[in-house]
């Protein structure tokens, strides 16, 4: 009886060269998402809610950022506004942000966003880790609402 071979010299070639560049492309990707983000855009059922700075300070100039679509107005400091809460001695931003079944909070502190609270019933989203890094998200299913770090 003849033995039978599974793979050929050229098989296992092929299937290394796939390997590496599955690899490599594996490799591309992570850097070029690595690092640290500078904003955090906010969606609601894919439509734009707002972009808010990691850094503490809402709007690109420092001054309170204005939400288009919402219409509500971010504060930074102890200057409140509607739309937002923040504490005088840190530099915590709450943005309360209206979903298809209620609302949720988002707190942009020390350069990281992360749900505080939300009116969804798996709570889900109030458990995700705070995110800081480009390409993190955190979604937000009943209410609709993802919010991605750019």
């Amino acid at each position: 009886m003849e033995k039978i071979k599974l793979f050929k010299k050229n098989d296992i070639i092929l299937i290394t060269v796939l390997l590496l560049l599955a690899a490599a492309g594996l490799f591309v990707f992570k850097f070029i998402n690595s690092g640290e983000g500078k904003k955090v855009r906010v969606t609601i059922d894919g439509e734009l809610f707002g972009e808010y700075e990691l850094s503490g300070a809402p709007g690109t100039d420092g001054e309170a950022g204005f939400d288009a679509v919402a219409g509500s107005v971010v504060k930074t400091g102890d200057k409140e506004e509607h739309g937002a809460e923040s504490a005088a001695d840190t530099e915590k931003i709450r943005i309360e942000i209206p979903g298809k079944i209620g609302r949720c909070v988002l707190v942009i502190e020390d350069g990281k966003a992360y749900m505080e609270e939300a009116d969804c019933p798996n709570q889900i989203c109030v458990h995700h880790s705070a995110i800081s890094h480009k390409g993190e998200t955190i979604v937000c299913l009943p209410n609709r609402i993802v919010i991605e770090v750019q």
